[in-house]
């Protein structure tokens, strides 16, 4: 099983500079997520389209086959070189992942395509499992020009949505799901870091 890292976006909110390279506490924002990577997967997959940025990258990089389409491209493109019969995608802009929840969420990937997380009415379809099974209608999609990520969340595809509870059990302030996405964003983050000083015991942030 594979950790799948997509780091495509164009950080135009960051004044067109690459994101993952934005430090956060003394890391790279790219760097706080494949360590917390690391311990669970194996194999760590980068997904870029400026796979020369990345010549230091502790892991495989790769390129998508169908640039500028979106995550869904980048799903495709780790899907197919991590080979393995499910991954984790996420994103390169989300510092403060939750190992725990991520443990929880692997368990019903036995029996379900997609495990995506849900608050409310809000999904986070780059905090999710992916199975193999799910490359044929990805790759419908892209051929159709959809690029949006709900439609891959859809029949036949077998979907299971972790709910709210199960979520705020283990990750009670949804930190898993905070994009560093603006200047902002980052003081923001950091200012996380040093008022939780390492976090819970679950989900340590340092």
């Amino acid at each position: 099983m594979a950790g799948i890292i997509l780091a495509g976006g164009k950080g135009k909110r960051f004044g067109g500079s690459n994101k993952a390279f934005r430090e956060l506490a003394g890391k790279p924002l790219l760097e706080w997520v494949r360590e917390r990577l690391a311990p669970l997967f194996p194999e760590i997959i980068l997904v870029t389209n400026t796979p020369e940025l990345y010549s230091s990258f502790p892991g495989r990089v790769v390129t998508d086959l169908h640039p500028h389409r979106g995550p869904l491209g980048g799903i495709e493109a780790g899907l197919l070189a991590a080979g393995d019969p499910v991954s984790f995608v996420t994103g390169c802009d989300m510092p403060f992942l939750c190992q725990s929840l991520i443990r929880k969420m692997q368990d019903y990937t036995r029996d379900y395509d997609v495990v995506v997380p849900r608050l409310g009415s809000y999904i986070e379809p780059l905090h999710a499992f992916y199975s193999r099974q799910t490359l044929p209608l990805i790759q419908q999609l892209l051929r159709e020009g959809n690029y949006k990520m709900s439609s891959l969340l859809a029949a036949p595809l077998k979907v299971y949505y972790v709910n709210e509870a199960e979520i705020k059990a283990l990750d009670p302030e949804g930190l898993s799901f905070f994009n560093v996405n603006t200047p902002a964003d980052l003081a923001r983050a950091l200012k996380i870091i040093e008022k939780e000083a390492g976090g819970s015991e679950s989900c340590r942030y340092s």
